[in-house]
């Protein structure tokens, strides 16, 4: 099997520096032979203009032995959405919304710390391609402003196969860089189909389940280490979360996705936003 990289991205950070001190050294995740890696950010993307993501929030995740860093979407004014794999071993997360410069602290930036965590009762960390999803309840409501928004989340059967979507973060542009992306930046790749999926090859054919979807790795556009629980859109409704991808980030291949659609019964059963 190919080995698969989780977009996760560690930094051996302490939350307790000084919020614009960020710029630390990345730390790969836990490796698992034959099994899926952490990823890491944004390759060949755009800077984005500040705020053109309102609903997108980075996560700086404490853990026992270090700080990773993650992304996710802000889902109702009481919860994040994200990847299991990044809230799997927290002790607190720092999140931060309203953020355009992650390493700094902007006059738009709301910053809340949290130390609750539900994460899908089935997920699997030696099987990182099943049930990566969590929820992180904020410890007091957020507001809406002009740098902060909540994002509709999809629901229904469409597979959104060949369709354009978004997807941004902060994490790294390059697979020789260490530290996150100081400005969000972002890509529009296509969305594919998950039959073309497993066929690019052996590996992944391997691990695409129909609760996940993949874009295309065209021009070498994708995600990797940083990006890890951010939200992949269309038309500004949510439908998918970053998981996981190849371990070479710049190889062009796919990277994929949590199906949202595939969990809209347990986002209602855990949160208290409501399908419609």
């Amino acid at each position: 099997m190919m080995r698969l990289a989780i977009i996760f991205h560690i930094f051996s950070v302490v939350l307790g520096l000084p919020q614009n001190d960020f710029q630390t050294e990345f730390i790969h995740p836990k490796e698992r032979l034959d099994q899926l890696f952490s990823r890491k950010s944004i390759i060949n993307g755009n800077v984005a203009t500040p705020h053109q993501f309102p609903y997108q929030v980075g996560i700086f995740v404490k853990n026992p032995s270090q700080t990773d860093f993650c992304g996710g979407s802000l889902i109702s004014s009481n919860y994040v959405l994200t990847a299991a794999h990044c809230v799997d071993n927290a002790v607190e997360v720092t999140l931060i919304f309203g953020a355009h410069n992650i390493t700094i602290v902007e006059n738009t930036q709301v910053r809340l710390v949290s130390t609750e965590f539900i994460i899908h009762s089935e997920w699997d960390s030696d099987n990182f391609n099943k049930n990566d999803i969590a929820l992180i309840k904020l410890p007091n409501s957020i507001s809406e402003t002009t740098a902060i928004k909540i994002i509709t989340l999809a629901k229904g059967t469409d597979t959104y196969a060949e369709q354009s979507s978004v997807v941004a973060g902060w994490g790294i542009t390059a697979n020789s860089q260490s530290g996150v992306t100081p400005t969000l930046r972002y890509i529009t790749p296509y969305i594919i189909s998950n039959a073309d999926c497993k066929n690019v090859d052996s590996g992944y054919d391997a691990v695409i389940l129909d609760t996940l979807m993949c874009t295309s790795g065209e021009s070498n556009r994708g995600t990797c280490s940083g990006d890890s629980g951010g939200p992949l859109a269309v038309n500004g409704i949510q439908v998918g979360i970053v998981s996981f991808g190849s371990d070479d980030c710049e190889a062009g291949k796919p990277s994929v996705f949590t199906r949202v659609t595939k969990y809209a019964d347990w986002i209602m059963q855990n949160s208290d936003v409501q399908f419609i």
